[in-house]
């Protein structure tokens, strides 16, 4: 694994080799030094190497391509757990979740990496550029999709924003078109769909995901259909980030909340985070369930980007901190 550090007027950050991961990011605001990703406690001390590569090195931001996890059994309500007809993908999130990226140029405040897929892949080649904007706290970030043959496949962005020890002092604002928990979380019949992130369903009753922490160990949701980016204010230092994506390509949000609810390696229940992952996808399914017929996709909002081969297809997310005004 080899880390590359940049530097630009307002900030520094640390990208890996390993899933051409984030590994860290400050932002140099007025106020002072903000530091809004996640970080896990072991980073850089798992050399197993059965440990899938973004989890031994689980920084702020890495991509999917595909991306999805599972499940291994279907799941959930009847209208999703019929789609669950294929085994969890290997790796887990793509190669590029897993690999180590090469070089492909680099310059004080900016690096490009890239990575060859199987010659089998519809994907044959993808590269990240992850830069720091001059003038401005702004992180900025391209992935490059370049397609072997035409076809369809779910995509997806990964940034994660590390907890508050408080409760509810993290706060989320975003605009979508309709909400749905993750069907690992809802037995059929149960509600599912949400209009806003103050009332979420839950097994109890319902959950308030616009202030995190929550009072339990781990929730997901798709917002789906969003209408403009992403806010996070850290309540208690009046620092927030913006988050902007390609949404006519990636037009879905996932949160995926996890407060110490993981146990095994390499979580030993020792993380804490929230991701907040543009995507074009199902959730956090198996490709094959994101790129068929779904009950989100039925609703007009795409859950795979569509490649044509030999076109490249490139997908720009930025990360702008800001101080909150009094």
């Amino acid at each position: 694994m080899t880390e590359y550090r940049l530097s630009w007027s307002h900030g520094e950050a640390v990208v890996l080799s390993t899933a051409a991961v984030l590994a860290d990011c400050r932002f140099d605001l007025p106020a002072g030094a903000f530091h809004p990703f996640a970080r896990a406690p072991w980073m850089g001390t798992v050399d197993d190497p059965n440990i899938i590569g973004h989890l031994r090195e689980l920084g702020g931001d890495f991509v999917c391509v595909p991306f999805g996890a599972g499940p291994a059994e279907p799941i959930g309500p009847r209208a999703w757990a019929d789609l669950m007809t294929e085994p969890p993908p290997v790796p887990i999130h793509g190669p590029a979740g897993d690999a180590e990226w090469s070089i492909v140029e680099q310059t004080e405040s900016s690096i490009t990496l890239g990575l060859d897929y199987p010659e089998n892949h519809l994907v044959r080649r993808l590269e990240r550029t992850v830069s720091g904007h001059e003038g401005s706290p702004v992180l900025e970030s391209e992935l490059t999709i370049y397609p072997r043959r035409s076809g369809s496949i779910s995509v997806g962005l990964h940034p994660i924003l590390r907890l508050p020890e408080a409760p509810g002092r993290l706060e989320l604002k975003a605009d979508f078109e309709f909400g749905l928990v993750h069907p690992r979380l809802v037995g059929d019949g149960e509600s599912q769909e949400f209009a806003g992130l103050d009332s979420v369903p839950s097994s109890d009753s319902s959950v308030d995901l616009s202030h995190l922490p929550l009072e339990m160990a781990n929730f997901s949701v798709q917002l789906c259909g969003m209408t403009g980016p992403l806010r996070a204010i850290f309540l208690d230092q009046a620092m927030g980030i913006e988050l902007d994506w390609d949404r006519a390509i990636l037009p879905s949000l996932q949160i995926w909340y996890t407060d110490c609810g993981i146990d095994g390696a390499p979580w030993h229940g020792q993380y804490r985070g929230v991701g907040v992952e543009p995507i074009a996808s199902a959730f956090d399914l198996n490709t094959a369930v994101s790129t068929q017929p779904n009950p989100i996709n039925r609703r007009g909002v795409p859950t795979a980007v569509a490649l044509n081969a030999g076109v490249p297809v490139h997908i720009r997310h930025r990360v702008s901190a800001f101080s909150v005004k009094d």
